[in-house]
């Protein structure tokens, strides 16, 4: 049976850590002039951004870093759209916060 929390969870992790890649390899597209194995820098960049992410803020174990890293490179967002009201709940309900009212302080 699939873990589907531990997806979710190394869905989670690769949104957040494609970020920091895709905008390391923004920088680089601009100070480089050759776009030569641009794809292979692309997919470099995720991978180690990807791992040192997971090592830095999560507890997941490490063959899931490398997940992270791949997810991180092939669009973790695109693939947790396309799961999210499927098998996931819909991280709009993840972010639900919840107010409480207090009595009226005089």
């Amino acid at each position: 049976m699939l873990n589907l929390t531990l997806i979710k969870n190394i869905l989670i992790i690769a949104m957040a850590s494609s970020i920091i890649s895709t905008s390391l390899t923004q920088k680089l597209k601009e100070g480089t002039k050759s776009k030569k194995f641009m794809l292979l820098k692309n997919f470099i960049i995720s991978m180690v951004i990807g791992v040192l992410f997971s090592l830095s803020f999560s507890d997941i174990k490490f063959p899931y870093y490398l997940w992270v890293g791949l997810f991180a490179f092939i669009g973790a967002q695109m693939i947790y759209e396309a799961f999210e009201d499927k098998i996931f709940d819909s991280f709009e309900n993840i972010q639900k916060v919840i107010y409480i009212e207090r009595g009226n302080k005089k």
